[in-house]
């Protein structure tokens, strides 16, 4: 269906207090799921982590993947999406692996998000044996870069840092604060970072917030030795947060955001006051970028849904859009293994200008990433 026009109002407490949605195929707008007759819909499937701290960020991405496949089905592609959710456990992941083993007709899967349920997802599927392609998953850690069926397709963490850390030159930074916003980020990624510090030569200080903490008192209760530089793993609310308690304890810190952190939600709540704030994409600018195909989903997310560009959203999109063009050559929807076999040539494609490779080895299709700083003073640079 298409949603109904309303009046703009905080996203970050409208998608919080969003009632799940049951794990079920997708509704899509009536135009768009019109099919020539005896067409066979390409049946795909999106997991999701639809826990406290993730859904903000899954739920764009997978605003993305929706938009792109309600484009698919107006081009008479009839593709058909089935939505996992996942509440964070290992019970609910089990349940996501069982669909995907009782429904061989799901060819692969396009956009799993969040970075926690993509890495665990990953392994459950192989504990199973369950052979089939994950495209685009919203991953930065570089584990999952030599599995045969997981497609990255967004710029790693190390690449994002790397870039952080080239413009930071002149700090001489070797060591480097790595703040959780909980012990699940920690064990998630934990191992991950400590490998990345290694390949950059870089001394960590692990910084775990407990967890059901208040990150706003937990930053003011940092030591006044932590690290000069901190990177912040974990949602825009949670970074939001932890850095309102920097300021209220007069540290002087630069604080690193990744993808995971969206901008709009961040200016929202409102950064901490005094802490400069450096933050990274791995896709073009959703509102300003003048590519194809930039333009092209801004104008399909005015007319199809009530949401505004974000970068989470697009990633979504060119994800699936890079999956319709990578198995683009089977004339009727090609089996989970063909699915598969294809992918794993690493076909390249250039999505209206935003282009996918994977030459000369690169186990990721995209290294693209931009960066923004927001300054002590409140100007956003960049």
């Amino acid at each position: 269906m298409t949603l109904m026009r309303s009046k703009p109002f905080d996203r970050a407490r409208r998608r919080l207090m969003a009632a799940p949605v049951a794990a079920a195929t997708l509704a899509l707008p009536l135009a768009a799921t019109a099919q020539p007759r005896g067409a066979r819909p390409l049946r795909i499937a999106q997991l999701l982590d639809v826990s406290a701290d993730q859904q903000d960020l899954s739920r764009d991405y997978a605003t993305g993947v929706r938009l792109a496949v309600a484009e698919l089905n107006q081009a008479g592609r009839p593709w058909q999406l089935v939505t996992l959710e996942s509440d964070g456990s290992a019970a609910s992941l089990a349940q996501a692996v069982k669909r995907l083993r009782d429904d061989a007709d799901i060819a692969m899967l396009v956009g799993t998000a969040g970075e926690r349920l993509a890495l665990a997802s990953a392994a459950a599927l192989r504990q199973e044996g369950l052979a089939i392609a994950q495209v685009g998953p919203w991953v930065a850690d570089n584990t999952l870069d030599g599995d045969d069926t997981v497609f990255p397709l967004f710029a790693s963490r190390e690449v994002q840092l790397r870039r952080v850390l080239q413009d930071l030159g002149s700090m001489g930074v070797r060591e480097l604060g790595v703040v959780y916003a909980s012990p699940r980020e920690r064990s998630a990624l934990g191992a991950g970072v400590e490998a990345l510090a290694a390949r950059l030569s870089l001394r960590t200080i692990p910084l775990a917030a407990p967890v059901g903490a208040d990150l706003a008192a937990w930053g003011a209760s940092l030591a006044a030795t932590s690290p000069v530089l901190q990177l912040f793993l974990g949602g825009a609310p949670e970074l939001a947060r932890f850095t309102q308690g920097l300021a209220q304890a007069g540290r002087q810190r630069y604080v690193v955001g990744l993808a995971d952190v969206d901008m709009t939600t961040l200016l929202q709540i409102g950064p901490g006051k005094s802490v400069p704030l450096i933050l990274t994409q791995v896709v073009p600018n959703p509102q300003s970028s003048a590519l194809p195909v930039v333009r092209g989903y801004r104008a399909l997310l005015k007319q199809l849904f009530d949401e505004a560009p974000s970068p989470m959203s697009l990633a979504g999109y060119l994800a699936a859009r890079y999956a319709a063009q990578a198995i683009g050559r089977f004339e009727t929807p090609p089996s989970r293994a063909q699915a598969l076999a294809e992918l794993q040539r690493r076909p390249n494609a250039d999505l209206g200008g935003f282009a996918i490779s994977f030459g000369s080895g690169q186990r990721r299709g995209s290294q693209f990433v931009a960066q923004t700083m927001l300054t002590a003073d409140g100007r956003l640079v960049g």
